[in-house]
């Protein structure tokens, strides 16, 4: 009997709270994921390990740690990933994907895929479409000013609020021609990946990787642009449109009920993402490619809100604060074999997907031996309840956590090794940018400036314009039972919970031989 081919269905979206969805709770419409979720395997428990967007795909492309070596980088070539495993064993591979940071010079992940679709002008690459003219929206209408006063006493918009204006002006540029959802960026990448189903060499197996960065920010959803549509989770607000809010303290800019909005276009989002992904799972029925085809959904990470659950207080991911609104992460998954509608309770670390792909795909072991991740396989079929005891994360160089059935705890790194913001925010882009000759202000030459900006980028965490390396000044612990949000800190309540907690976190990470210039490791 000849070898039946299997594929793969990797479906990425961006800063998707997990607990906004339907199939967790949720009170937004996503149909189509819960349908997904009626028809696979749903796992309530996934962490991602080192965060934010660059970290997680450099995890999940190799199936081994990041958190314990580095954080915001290209791949190296000491890095195998997926895509270099399935060219030896014979097996296309795709990468469709709006994700700017992907695609930044010499990064390197696009590495190794045989068809590459790059759908330019998201976050990070807004840029793309600045210097194009802007006739038909302004400004003013969507961007609402963080002011301070400076030595003068003059009163002055903050820099990080700068910095949002700045990225919205290649968003208007390029938004001013949407009319309708199917406009929006996830509408692009769904069809371009249904193009792909519809073409692919049924001869071969074939590995799909689909990078929708919505919902990322920009939230402005189909209502933003459409004067016959209201929010449909905020149908009553007469504000402004804030749909690219500045990255700091809610409290600093906006009202609750601003921010209130915000997380209905936020939500609106999510529900225009379900709609066009539907699309491609649809396509993979109607194709008859199901019963070889395994579909993952997940995103790499969630999203800071606002206060409380929402956020812990601040907005966009420009805190290296790896709460549960932000490391907690939805994953479905569905294959031939797995008993539909189940859910499953274990404690998942991202990375552990990786190799349950390739036991999937029937690549020989020997050929992902090196992943760090442990498959999923036993898990999914019901032959084990548990495949890790503990699960870590955090942001490299800043804080580490670690995560058990009963117990969250967070372990802030030393505060004054970073002693201000700038690995943090996009010096990514600063080696690109600068002019042959060009010296920044106070620095004595050119070699002294780009050795100090490689030196940033080493250290760099997030990609959030205005971010800083603030954290509070005692380690969290956090009963997850009682306080899933983490918004009460027990430590002083339980100090040998934290001690154990703390030496397990510890002797992991030494294990693991983490790299840190941190002595309390």
């Amino acid at each position: 009997m000849q070898k039946r081919n299997k594929n793969v269905v990797m479906i990425m979206c961006d800063s998707m709270q997990w607990h906004y969805l339907g199939c967790y709770g949720g009170k937004i419409k996503t149909p189509n994921f819960d349908r997904l979720a009626r028809e696979g395997v749903v796992l309530d428990n996934v962490y991602s390990e080192g965060l934010p967007t660059i970290p997680v795909r450099r995890a999940l492309f190799t199936g081994r740690y990041t958190l314990p070596y580095r954080g915001w980088s290209p791949l190296e070539l000491d890095d195998t990933t997926i895509a270099d495993i399935l060219w030896r064993y014979s097996t296309y591979s795709a990468l469709i994907t709006d994700t700017s940071v992907m695609h930044l010079p010499k990064y390197g992940y696009q590495r190794g895929f045989d068809y590459v679709f790059n759908l330019r002008g998201h976050d990070d690459d807004n840029h793309y479409y600045a210097d194009d003219p802007l006739y038909h929206l302004k400004m003013e209408d969507y961007h609402k000013p963080s002011y301070r006063t400076d030595e003068n006493g003059e009163k002055v918009e903050e820099m990080w609020s700068v910095f949002s204006k700045d990225e919205m002006k290649g968003y208007l540029a390029q938004r001013q021609y949407w009319k309708t959802d199917a406009d929006q960026n996830v509408a692009q990448i769904a069809k371009q990946s249904i193009r792909f189903l519809e073409e692919a060499d049924r001869n071969k197996p074939f590995f799909l990787w689909i990078d929708s960065f919505d919902p990322h920010e920009p939230w402005d959803a189909p209502s933003v642009y459409d004067p016959d549509l209201k929010c449909p989770y905020d149908p009553d607000y007469d504000g402004k449109e804030i749909w690219n809010p500045v990255s700091t303290y809610a409290d600093n800019v906006y009202t609750d009920r601003e921010m209130e909005h915000i997380r209905a276009l936020y939500a609106e989002k999510i529900t225009n993402v379900d709609k066009w992904l539907g699309k491609v799972l649809d396509r993979i029925r109607d194709l008859g490619l199901e019963r070889d085809t395994m579909v993952v959904l997940m995103s790499d990470h969630g999203e800071p809100l606002g206060n409380e659950e929402h956020g812990h207080g601040i907005v966009r991911k420009c805190r290296p604060w790896p709460y549960e609104e932000l490391v907690h992460v939805p994953m479905i998954v569905k294959a031939e074999g797995l008993e539909a509608g189940t859910r499953k309770s274990a404690l998942v670390q991202n990375i552990d997907i990786t190799p349950t792909m390739m036991e999937w795909m029937n690549i020989p072991q020997e050929a992902w031996a090196d992943m760090q991740g442990k498959s999923l396989w036993p898990l999914l079929k019901g032959e084990v309840e548990d495949i890790r005891d503990f699960l870590i994360t955090g942001f490299f160089g800043q804080s580490w956590s670690l995560i058990t059935k009963d117990w969250s705890y967070i372990h802030w790194l030393n505060p004054v090794a970073l002693e201000n913001s700038e690995a943090g925010g996009k010096t990514m882009f600063e080696v690109f940018d600068i002019q042959e000759g060009e010296v920044s202000e106070g620095v004595a030459d050119t070699q002294t400036m780009f050795d100090r900006i490689r030196k940033q980028q080493e250290n760099q965490w997030t990609c959030v314009p205005g971010s800083l390396t603030e954290v509070p000044e005692k380690d969290g612990l956090y009963s997850r039972s009682n306080d899933p949000f983490q918004l009460k800190n027990v430590i002083e309540k339980n100090p040998e919970v934290a001690r154990e907690l703390y030496d397990k976190l510890r002797e992991y990470m030494l294990e693991l031989k983490a790299e840190s210039v941190y002595s309390d490791i």
